[in-house]
């Protein structure tokens, strides 16, 4: 990934109204994979040290060193209770919707669930499918295709430094 679209995405992300879609964009520039943003519980950050703990889909532990800033994030998006819908943006639907209670980190919306369970039997399954329908709505939003392209990119260290 080139810096200016390095950068572009970081200025979306500091857009973001949603800490719940800041956080997404953040983990996955500081290399979480989307399969270990599913299972990221919201006591998996020792803050104090700044490591993440993830688990990947096949239960393997790993601890990922994070930037303060991704802290700052993770803490808020624990916190969040509503989220936003597009972005703010959108005065057609519902400005908010409640994000079910969780112990992990990406919290989905009754919504989310309600869409996907006819669909989709599993939690960890309607979670993944709900990160990747925000990075597209998003990409749509910013008009930045190459955010749907996050969870496929695999960042060099040097690339990391300006996250």
């Amino acid at each position: 990934m080139d810096i200016r679209t390095l950068e572009k995405i970081q200025k979306i992300e500091s857009q973001c109204v949603n800490p719940q879609d800041a956080v997404i964009i953040r983990l996955l520039l500081e290399g979480i994979e989307a399969n270990e943003l599913v299972n990221i519980k919201s006591e998996a950050l020792d803050i104090k040290n700044q490591l993440l703990t993830v688990l990947d889909s096949s239960g393997m532990k790993r601890q990922v060193p994070v930037t303060k800033r991704c802290a700052e994030i993770f803490q808020s998006a624990v916190l969040q209770t509503n989220y936003v819908i597009h972005n703010g943006s959108s005065t057609n639907k519902p400005i908010s919707v409640h994000l079910r209670n969780s112990d992990h980190l990406i919290k989905v919306s009754l919504e989310d669930f309600v869409a996907n369970q006819s669909m989709i039997r599993e939690l960890e399954s309607v979670v993944l499918r709900t990160i990747y329908m925000r990075l597209r709505r998003l990409s749509e939003l910013f008009r930045t295709p190459e955010l749907t392209h996050l969870t496929t990119e695999k960042f060099e260290s040097k690339e990391l430094v300006y996250a």
